[in-house]
């Protein structure tokens, strides 16, 4: 019933809007999200802070969106955004906040847009675990059926409670792209791809069958380098050696709650009313009644939002694939970014730029731009850049220039190749009838068509551009990183690295998060320690999206492990739609990879 509402709420807004007038209605939104002063939440006495991890951590400040208004109008509190920072920050205020009493992990992450990935988690994780260390309170989790990611964040806990019929998929990582060239190929679709590096395979998918011997070498280093870390921290907090956990999950393949218990990675078996209890204990709570107090993370957040408004440290972040123009939801357009660097380095009050950047590039054309702004911002004031889960190809192109750059361990990175890709529809349009005549007055005139393939010659010339974009890409890196070019030349081909062989490499400065990158940039600017820090882009609010998508509907996502592979695959296809470069050039990561 609920979603049918939510549908027909949707639904009737945007009739409302078409048959009624929207200015009247935008009117009246406005009027009333402006008059609505929400109470700042309040934090009671012996209160569990709770983390529920049914939630999408990214990288850059949440927007309040139409989808999230119809969820709280009809009571679905469903997954939620955060913002890593407010995490950060939050976890940092909890541990001198006399108020909290304990912190409490639960649920299951989200993911979505590059968000949840493993080193924004890694950020978090070891914001529990200094939370823990300056404290000295609690951190209890109770997980029921836990990924990868939830067990790394749990694995900061001092008790991890499990449900008894839960159970652990806890065999290692995989990355397994989707190949459409059968595909093209049955329906008519022509592709041709051109590149620069060998290890550049970012248009395999639309042109192969399989992984190459070169993208198989690079995935399965990277994947070992992530997984190590994980293994790491779970092992430790298991009390067994790297080398004994992976003996394990390998002979497992996964692990019931006894077996978890037995291994010593959960510490109890329970249901929520074992939990209860056991916050009750932490927090000191001696009602016989079975509840805890409690403040959620997000209402924590809420309370201890800070304005600012002098002198201060911006923090752009990058996050999504970059695209020409302004870009969507979810994309770093290049004019967009470009405009708000541009005005951050003449705005007096901002004494430094942190440029957080948690993207696999895109176009090349659009990174040329952003990059472009990030230097003249260098001429005037510190630029550091903070690397998320991704900043790689037009990422770290963005990148290079900056004083200094922090990536995590578990970041991927690197990439530096170019592809250019193009698709015809003359097979598949012929099959139906259709054909295509052209008057033209030059010999070159159509290249851009898709009505056919591009003819040798042709892409000899689009090949030679490819060459002259990957030696500016090549140059620029040497130049930004000061590094001979003979050196990048070899660790480049488009070579995917962790965070941790980029600092090995030259490719990368320190391994450090977010937080390090601040502090770097306030020190370089001559700010004191705690400088005031502010979040650019601006999100948007719900009255901007529902202008931006007025004829959308609302859905509630459910879990599903079938419909969620058929949508990654019309994920794939959709994302062609990102490859917006006027020249057919892209500085891109060669694949979307999800650890399970």
């Amino acid at each position: 019933m609920k979603e049918f509402l939510k549908m027909f709420f949707a639904s009737a807004l945007a009739i409302a809007f078409v048959f009624f007038g929207g200015f009247m209605l935008i009117i009246l939104f406005a009027g009333a999200l402006s008059s609505m002063s929400a109470p700042e939440p309040v934090v009671k006495k012996g209160s569990v802070l709770v983390f529920d991890m049914d939630a999408n951590i990214q990288d850059s400040p949440v927007s309040f969106t139409q989808e999230q208004l119809i969820n709280e109008a009809l009571g679905n509190v469903g997954p939620q955004n955060y913002a890593l920072r407010d995490i950060l920050r939050a976890l940092d205020n909890a541990a001198d906040d006399m108020r909290i009493k304990a912190l409490y992990l639960r649920g299951s992450l989200k993911s979505s847009n590059y968000g949840s990935g493993f080193a924004a988690l890694k950020e978090v994780r070891e914001a529990i675990l200094d939370f823990k260390e300056i404290s000295g309170k609690p951190v209890i989790a109770h997980l029921v059926y836990p990924t990868d990611k939830d067990l790394y964040l749990a694995s900061t806990a001092d008790k991890i409670i499990l449900n008894p019929e839960g159970l652990i998929m806890n065999v290692g990582m995989a990355s397994e792209p989707i190949f459409f060239a059968g595909f093209f190929k049955k329906y008519g679709i022509g592709v041709q791809v051109t590149k620069a590096g060998e290890f550049k395979s970012a248009a395999e998918s639309f042109v192969m069958e399989k992984m190459s011997a070169p993208a198989r070498e690079q995935t399965e280093a990277l994947l070992e380098d992530l997984w190590d870390e994980y293994v790491e921290a779970l092992s430790e907090r298991a009390e067994m050696s790297p080398a004994q956990f992976q003996a394990l999950v390998d002979q497992k393949g996964l692990l019931t709650a006894k077996d978890a218990l037995e291994a010593g990675i959960v510490d109890e078996l329970g249901f929520a009313d074992s939990v209860i209890r056991t916050l009750k204990e932490v927090s000191d709570d001696e009602s016989e009644k079975l509840e805890y107090k409690s403040a959620s993370l997000s209402d924590y957040i809420l309370a201890s939002r800070e304005t600012v408004s002098g002198d201060h440290i911006a923090i752009v972040y990058a996050e999504g694939a970059i695209v020409m123009g302004e870009g969507n939801v979810g994309q770093v357009g290049g004019t967009k970014l470009a405009r708000e660097i541009r005005e951050l380095r003449q705005d007096e009050k901002v004494k430094a730029i942190v440029l957080r950047v948690n993207s696999p590039g895109g176009s090349a054309l659009a990174s040329e731009e952003i990059q472009h702004e990030i230097r003249l911002a260098n001429r005037k004031i510190p630029v550091v850049v903070s690397m998320g889960t991704v900043a790689a190809s037009g990422g770290y192109w963005i990148s290079t220039y900056a004083d200094k750059i922090y990536a995590e361990p578990n970041t991927i990175t690197g990439s530096i190749g170019v592809i250019g890709m193009f698709m015809n529809i003359k097979e598949i349009a012929n099959r139906h009838g259709f054909t295509f005549d052209v008057v033209k007055t030059g010999k070159f005139a159509d290249a851009l068509s898709i009505s056919r393939p591009k003819s040798p010659e042709e892409m000899a010339i689009i090949q030679r551009e490819v060459d002259e974009v990957y030696s500016d890409f090549l140059r620029k890196v040497a130049e930004g990183r000061n590094q001979p070019l003979a050196k990048i030349e070899k660790i480049a081909e488009g070579r995917v690295w962790s965070g941790a062989d980029a600092l090995e490499l030259g490719l990368v400065d320190e391994l450090g998060g977010l937080e390090k990158a601040i502090a770097h940039a306030a020190k370089m600017a001559d700010m004191t320690e705690g400088a005031p820090v502010k979040d650019y882009p601006k999100p948007t609010d719900f009255l901007e999206e529902l202008m931006r998508n007025l004829t959308g509907s609302a859905s509630i996502r459910q879990s599903n492990p079938a419909i969620e592979k058929f949508e990654s695959v019309l994920d794939e296809i959709s994302s062609i739609a990102k490859w917006n470069d006027p020249k057919g050039v892209y500085a891109i990561l060669p694949y979307n990879m999800e650890a399970n």
